[in-house]
């Protein structure tokens, strides 16, 4: 049995880098795949005003019973799922069907979380993120006795 020694060569760097960003490119193809094979991500608008934030979801088929809103953890996560009835039909082709989905927003501290809405328009999600009122500061005199 041969011992050899160890020693880091300059181009182990390299070889780190290149590691890496083979590893890196593998996680971000699976993160693709798992989101192609989820089939469906929704356009996502959001807006600033001037007392609050809007969030704008296109969320075509779906009613306002198929969505879920929820606020946890310092996000907004809004998920829906539109669940196929069972019919008697013979597809040649099938685009479209059961479609879920679930997106997720930071919320910032500037939000009022407790004040949310949301509403559904012509297969738009529109969710009103009200801002918190500044505090100005308060000036008084002081007396000087």
């Amino acid at each position: 049995m041969t011992l050899l020694r160890y020693g880091k060569r300059p181009n182990d760097f390299f070889t780190n880098q290149l590691m890496n960003q083979l590893f890196k490119e593998t996680q971000d193809s699976f993160k693709a795949a798992v989101e192609r094979e989820s089939g469906f991500r929704p356009a996502t608008n959001v807006i600033e005003e001037e007392d609050c934030y809007l969030i704008e979801v296109s969320i075509p088929g779906f009613a306002k019973e198929d969505v879920n809103i929820r606020v946890e953890n310092g996000s907004i996560k809004i998920s829906a799922e539109k669940k196929e009835e069972k019919e008697d039909k013979k597809y040649l082709r099938r685009e479209f069907g059961v479609y879920k989905f679930e997106r997720s927003f930071k919320l910032a501290d500037t939000i009022n979380q407790q004040n949310i809405s949301a509403e559904v328009i012509n297969g738009i999600l529109n969710i009103i993120l009200p801002k918190v009122e500044e505090r100005k500061p308060q000036v008084h005199n002081i007396e000087i006795k």
